[in-house]
């Protein structure tokens, strides 16, 4: 299964095109964090941006569920861990720590390719090492146990205003346990 990269969804038994490439479904994971859109907004949003054509409103429960279920890279809401960390980034705010995250993982520019797939690039950027975002990520959960040393506290300090997560995104318990299982995809 994950040998190949889907570009289309069976929703209401018919194959339909998706916008498989990351540029819009990072798109949707931003969306979101958008705590100016009601919960349907958000899953409004996400069916507008991922699916090529319109959606007949009485597929749009399946077409969410695939939706999900291709947005967290083939795996189905049960197969998901829960965090024990909570939320550890954010697409908007470490959006440009991620993309340098993904180039340095694929040795390109992924903003320079035509194309990338989404899992592709979730799949990269669970690869990635020593660079910023991850560094981002370790220091975050060294904040949360409570385990930092004079070092990291040193640098957290230095390094507050990326470190810190804003707190402007307001999640539904639901938003943020789904956005939780996906981000533990991404480790």
């Amino acid at each position: 299964m994950f040998m190949t990269l889907p570009k289309t969804l069976n929703v209401g038994g018919e194959e339909r095109e998706i916008n498989s490439d990351f540029r819009p479904c990072f798109g949707i994971m931003q969306v979101f964090e958008n705590n100016d859109l009601t919960s349907a907004e958000k899953l409004v949003a996400m069916l507008g941006i991922l699916y090529v054509k319109d959606i007949p409103i009485e597929h749009f429960e399946e077409a969410i569920d695939k939706a999900l279920w291709f947005l967290n890279g083939g795996e189905s809401q049960g197969d998901l861990k829960e965090s024990s960390y909570g939320r550890l980034y954010s697409w908007e705010q470490d959006s440009k720590y991620i993309i340098s995250a993904v180039d340095r993982t694929l040795s390109i520019s992924c903003r320079s390719v035509d194309y990338l797939h989404w899992w592709d690039f979730t799949s990269a950027l669970m690869e990635c090492k020593d660079c910023m975002f991850s560094t981002l990520i370790h220091q975050r959960k060294l904040k949360k146990q409570g385990k930092q040393s004079k070092y990291d506290k040193e640098w957290w300090s230095e390094n507050m205003e990326i470190a810190e997560l804003k707190n402007n995104i307001v999640l539904t318990p639901e938003e943020q346990a789904a956005l939780e299982r996906f981000n533990n995809l991404l480790g």
